[in-house]
């Protein structure tokens, strides 16, 4: 007769096991024991778990995410606007179109992988949130900033776009044409006041700006950068100093912004500052004006205000507290598609602003005049729609800041209809580079 052991589980008794358990699993932390070194790979089927469960908390943890409806992955100018970043942040240790994975990379586990014949096996949302927070104990990165949305997006549009790149394609989009170096005349008379470290600095910036601050792209990429050449020199410096410090967010711009020392970010702020720009119109200079008064509002705060709080000399005599101020447009009426219509509601904003809404004109700070006063304020003539509504959209949403003038933007964009920002952005898009 087979004797059967009597056993009662009780509370106390699960309490035990578990703190056996918790005990057992000390102990073998303790021991030293483990396999942590990464010579000795994975047993097959840890290294199967490991990646299973990845992509399982990928797929789950991406279901909220989708394309948003502003953003064409198949955008030549969204693929160039993420190329340079991929060749300094993703290249080293993925490889590229003709660039082989380093072995030193290779020694690692779980080693990462060339990207060819995997971004096939995920969707749009499942690279995006991949890139956005990255992977933990794989040596993948989250994006530097988890602000920029946009940024990332980018980077996905480039990344569906990869595996049918050749290595050529690869080079004229991320390395300025040639493999392994951007062959724009960076060495020579023009940089001869240069020392090495900073030379390799014109050549990053390059990557994406150009040497001449006009942007990289041409054709149906054309516009993928916001165009730099000309800006002043503090300007320039700032915005420099405030992506190194982290006051201003950018997965593309503050890894190499804190790569330099402040030496080095001076002289590329002056390098850009002295390129000329297309056609006969020109940036204001700065006239020696100083930005260093204790009050950061500088010569835009005025001593009083009109009734209505609009700093009087933001609005045209005509338009200060003129209660009647309406426009058809600026109450959100445009017809659907109607170009002439949203270039001069954008126009009406440069120059005149909407008194009713609190939003002054954006001239009376970004034209000639406004920068000859603080040489803090860049231009915006000439810059790409998407640059300008993008930043809009973000002071909007009080997570861009920059030059210590950059609060100024808070309390204008929050005012602004996601129709205005369109139209103001259209209408600088339209202007002469630098006016």
């Amino acid at each position: 007769m087979k004797k059967r052991i009597a056993f009662t589980l009780t509370w106390k008794r699960i309490a035990g096991l578990l703190a056996a358990g918790v005990a057992a699993a000390l102990a073998v932390s303790l021991s030293g024991l483990v396999s942590i070194a990464a010579s000795s790979g994975h047993f097959a089927p840890v290294g199967w778990f490991l990646h299973w469960t990845m992509q399982n908390a990928v797929a789950r943890q991406s279901l909220g995410i989708s394309v948003p409806e502003d953003i064409d992955l198949s955008d030549p100018a969204l693929v160039q606007r993420a190329a340079g970043h991929f060749a300094t942040g993703c290249a080293p240790c993925h490889g590229a179109p003709g660039i082989e994975q380093s072995p030193v990379v290779l020694s690692m586990t779980p080693h990462p992988p060339r990207l060819e014949g995997q971004i096939g096996e995920w969707a749009d949302r499942e690279l995006f949130w991949i890139l956005k927070h990255g992977i933990k104990y794989s040596g993948m990165p989250a994006w530097p900033t988890q602000e920029r949305d946009d940024e990332v997006w980018a980077q996905v549009a480039f990344l569906r776009a990869y595996p049918e790149m050749s290595p050529q394609t690869y080079a004229d989009l991320a390395l300025g044409g040639e493999r392994g170096t951007i062959d724009e005349g960076v060495e020579g008379s023009e940089t001869a006041g240069f020392d090495g470290i900073t030379a390799d600095a014109l050549t990053d910036c390059a990557r994406c700006h150009g040497r001449d601050g006009l942007g990289r792209g041409e054709g149906a990429s054309a516009g993928a950068f916001p165009v730099i050449a000309g800006q002043s020199e503090a300007y320039l410096k700032a915005t420099l100093q405030a992506y190194d410090l982290g006051f201003r967010h950018s997965g593309f711009m503050q890894p190499p912004a804190s790569r330099y020392p402040d030496e080095v970010l001076d002289a590329l702020a002056v390098w850009y500052s002295e390129q000329p720009l297309p056609g006969p119109a020109m940036p204001a200079q700065s006239d020696g004006a100083q930005t260093t008064a204790a009050d950061p509002r500088g010569d835009i705060a005025p001593e009083t205000a009109m009734d209505d709080g609009i700093p009087p000399q933001i609005f045209p005599t005509a338009n200060r507290s003129d209660a009647a101020f309406s426009i058809e447009a600026a109450a959100g009426g445009l017809p659907e598609g109607d170009e002439a219509a949203l270039l001069d509601l954008g126009r009406t904003i440069a120059e005149q602003g909407i008194p009713s809404r609190k939003i002054p004109a954006c001239n009376s700070c970004h034209a000639k005049e406004g920068r000859a006063k603080n040489d803090l304020y860049p231009y915006l003539g000439g810059q790409p729609a998407w640059y300008i509504d993008t930043h809009l959209h973000l002071w909007k949403e009080g997570t861009r800041s920059g030059t210590r003038f950059a609060h100024l933007m808070d309390k204008i964009a929050i005012q602004m209809t996601d129709e205005q920002i369109e139209a103001v952005s259209a209408w600088y898009a339209s202007r002469p580079l630098g006016q």
